[in-house]
């Protein structure tokens, strides 16, 4: 019997996930990635001279139970800590105080660490969010509320990366449901960066593994017969598929508009804009969160200042270094507080990476979906597959899900989702 094999176009996280699932039990799996490097948009940027930084900040909560799982399966866990244990620190611009919260509502019994303004009503509300039956926008659901600037729009914005005036309800609430498990509110980052804490010791474990990365492939089509792909046309080769072989797509939704036109896929974006300053920092991450202001999360390492604003759709596109000016004036002051040397009239070296299609944007309105086996043996995969907010853990998920998906088709010979007559060409 021949080996199967699974090829999947994509090393994101979506991509890496599915290869740790496909060779779980000795299936051989190749990686096919168009970038230098794997991560997708969970990476490491290393410029030639200077401090290197992660595009973006990105958290995990110990809620997030296929992301954990994934750092188990490649001996990463222990990479991941707990920045803030006390409560995470939320600076109030409109009062100039800052106040440590907690970001589960069990942690809130003890008034301390309850979001500033959080009422008896605010906890019905909460209710009717986390458990919202029809889909609509959160600010909608919640009210004109002290508890929608100093919990819910900050919470919505770095889950969602939507407004609240626009977010869905469902999405969000799928969020809280999780975070109403005891001790699920524990708040993750890399200890050192996404490259070392979370891509590379997923390709030390797939290389252990046997699989192959290969980088500078962008896949220009996928060649089909009778509604199976029967090859990858890549940027230097064409990859023959065998008869057992099977194919996951672990790409952005544009990309696969591009490949399968016929597909419905999601064509609204928001962006997220990066800021990192050198600076020396502290001998721990520290995260710190800001309302009233243009900054809305501060990652504090030990050789730079990450700041990240979701929802950036006012601002990406104006002049970096201009945003970044600004940016500083606003969080010099609450850095020093935190016992950093941050003068406000002192910028250090700041690098702006920005992000124009971050994630989806996830509005309170059905958002286009294409069927999880477009053709018999291919599966598709991504943080914007499915109703999961698109977050580190519905890449995972999407991952484990797309090989699921096509081990049940070859069990049960699955109807094919698409006409026969269908042919994937390159639209480019």
């Amino acid at each position: 019997m021949m080996a199967r094999r699974t090829h999947i176009v994509g090393a994101g996280l979506a991509g890496l996930s599915a290869a740790l699932a496909a060779t779980a039990e000795g299936g051989e799996a190749f990686l096919y990635e168009a970038a230098p490097q794997a991560g997708g948009r969970c990476r490491t940027i290393q410029p030639g001279a200077g401090f290197c930084h992660d595009n973006g900040t990105h958290v995990l909560f110990a809620a997030n139970r296929r992301a954990l799982a994934f750092l188990d399966a490649v001996k990463a866990r222990h990479r991941w800590i707990e920045p803030e244990p006390g409560g995470l620190p939320i600076h109030s611009a409109r009062s100039g105080r800052t106040r440590r919260i907690g970001l589960s509502p069990w942690s809130w019994l003890n008034p301390a660490r309850r979001p500033e303004g959080l009422g008896l009503f605010d906890l019905g509300c909460l209710l009717r969010l986390a458990f919202s039956s029809a889909d609509r926008p959160v600010a909608d659901l919640i009210g004109e509320r002290p508890i929608l600037e100093n919990l819910i729009e900050p919470l919505t914005v770095a889950v969602l990366n939507t407004p609240a005036a626009d977010a869905s309800s469902q999405r969000l609430g799928c969020a809280i449901r999780r975070l109403l498990r005891p001790g699920s509110g524990r708040l993750l980052v890399a200890r050192h960066g996404l490259n070392e804490d979370l891509v590379e010791p997923a390709l030390r474990t797939l290389t252990k593994r046997g699989v192959p990365l290969l980088t500078g492939q962008r896949l220009r089509a996928v060649l089909t017969n009778n509604n199976r792909a029967i090859g990858l046309a890549l940027s230097d080769r064409t990859v023959a598929l065998g008869p057992e072989d099977q194919v996951i797509l672990a790409l952005p939704p544009w990309e696969i508009a591009r490949l399968m036109p016929e597909l419905p896929v999601p064509d609204r974006f928001e962006p997220i804009l990066n800021i990192h300053y050198r600076l020396c920092g502290l001998d721990r991450p520290r995260f710190i969160g800001f309302t009233g202001t243009l900054a809305q999360w501060v990652l504090v390492r030990d050789d730079h200042v990450s700041v990240t604003v979701s929802a950036a759709a006012s601002v990406i596109d104006r002049d970096g270094q201009e945003v970044a000016a600004l940016i500083w004036r606003e969080i010099a002051p609450t850095l020093r507080v935190f016992g950093l040397e941050a003068d406000a009239d002192r910028q250090p070296e700041a690098r702006v990476v920005k992000e124009k299609r971050a994630t989806i944007r996830q509005a309170a309105s059905p958002l286009p979906q294409p069927p999880l086996l477009p053709l018999s043996n291919v599966a598709l995969a991504g943080d914007w597959i499915g109703s999961l907010p698109a977050t580190i853990e519905s890449a995972v998920t999407a991952g484990e899900q797309a090989v699921a998906a096509l081990g049940h088709a070859r069990r049960t010979r699955l109807p094919a989702s698409l006409p026969h007559s269908l042919k994937v060409e390159d639209a480019a």
